[in-house]
């Protein structure tokens, strides 16, 4: 696979679930924004990875102002991903980190995104277009957010529990972010320069925690006490359409 100008993008594939079907590479990919792609690029992603429809999580003003490059023939939905308790849309922590710093304030901008992570995996039309795209099975989807860390994170986690898959693995596919992140803060601390003291407090924003995925899982089990109930009762698939799923993605 050719390198591409998004952060954090991947194939999510490799892992096995608990019947020892592995996923199949090359079918789900998930990253940040395609703003930087050349055309040629997005031709590659349409042509060479088979990428028929895009899911973009952002909410209108993310989306607006770093607008993806698309190649004809590709599907592209904006679906906000984002619920909160007090119902507030917006996701940007890069807008948000350029304020005056304070471990005060990080940690009010941490709880925000944890009530987010509480509330996203349910009644979230995002992810019920997510898992209706993947039963559909007309093309390879790449979905994202502004950088495919939060948003895109849960989704990701939701397949790969719907195929299956190990929790642990689920959260290690997670955290993975971390690495190809890496570029990313960079980038940014490049375009706001910042203290050292003050990117203490903003890399707990810029990069992902595993607190914050045990949010929803703790969220979800809560609820709904196993994923099969969950996935039955928030997505209508049962064991009958997780049976399909896996056969189409795992081998």
């Amino acid at each position: 696979m050719r390198q591409l100008p998004i952060s954090n993008f991947r194939s999510v594939s490799g892992y096995r679930n608990k019947d020892g079907l592995a996923m199949k590479p090359g079918r789900i990919f998930r990253g940040a924004s395609l703003d930087r792609l050349s055309m040629e690029d997005a031709v590659y992603m349409k042509q060479e990875l088979g990428i028929r429809y895009i899911l973009d999580y952002r909410d209108a003003k993310e989306a607006e102002l770093k607008k993806d490059v698309l190649a004809d023939g590709m599907v592209y939905e904006r679906i906000s991903a984002l619920i909160v308790s007090s119902g507030q849309q917006g996701f940007d922590f890069g807008e948000l980190l350029q304020q005056n710093l304070s471990a005060a304030h990080v940690q009010m901008l941490f709880s925000y995104l944890l009530d987010g992570y509480r509330h996203m995996p349910f009644h979230n039309p995002a992810y019920h277009r997510l898992f209706e795209l993947l039963q559909k099975n007309d093309g390879n989807i790449y979905f994202h957010c502004s950088a495919g860390k939060d948003r895109t994170g849960i989704g990701a986690f939701l397949i790969m529990m719907a195929l299956g898959m190990r929790e642990e693995d689920g959260v290690k596919e997670y955290l993975l972010s971390n690495q190809y992140l890496k570029d990313f803060a960079a980038g940014f601390y490049r375009e706001h320069p910042m203290s050292e003291e003050d990117k203490i407090y903003s890399d707990k924003l810029l990069y992902v925690a595993e607190e914050s995925l045990m949010t929803s899982i703790k969220a979800i089990k809560g609820r709904y006490g196993s994923y099969e109930e969950f996935f039955e009762r928030e997505y209508g698939i049962g064991a009958e359409k997780r049976a399909v799923l896996r056969s189409i993605y795992c081998e």
